[in-house]
């Protein structure tokens, strides 16, 4: 979610969509994290490079219940970095580590990308 105004924008969506809103954020807790306090340092000192905003499921879910929806399921993507898999250029590593990564269960608790799927709830 690139704008400043976040939670307006998860608002208009909910108030147009008929029944199901798709959302995608980079996780608080997650290496998107550090990524993103790397990014805002970076950019205070003149360097060419876009920050961006992480986020707290709890907010994300909170701004949809106010707006009537109700998480239907997430899914998490990456452990490691999307950098990592991209300079390692290999789909077999990624499927592999992520795999294992996931088994032992830190992509539920680190995964991002997020992408969440929320419904509209019954008045």
């Amino acid at each position: 979610m690139h704008t400043p105004r976040w939670a307006d924008c998860v608002a208009e969506l909910c108030r147009v969509a008929d029944q199901l809103v798709i959302l995608d954020y980079p996780s608080a807790r997650s290496v998107a994290w550090l990524q993103s306090l790397g990014r805002r340092a970076i950019a205070a000192v003149g360097g060419r490079t876009e920050p961006y905003r992480v986020f707290s499921h709890a907010k994300v879910v909170d701004a949809l219940r106010r707006s009537g929806f109700r998480v239907r399921s997430v899914h998490r993507q990456f452990v490691l970095p999307i950098a990592v898999h991209k300079a390692i250029n290999s789909p077999r590593f990624t499927v592999t580590v992520e795999g294992w990564l996931d088994r032992i269960g830190l992509l539920r608790l680190f995964g991002s990308p997020v992408t969440l799927v929320a419904e509209r709830c019954e008045l």
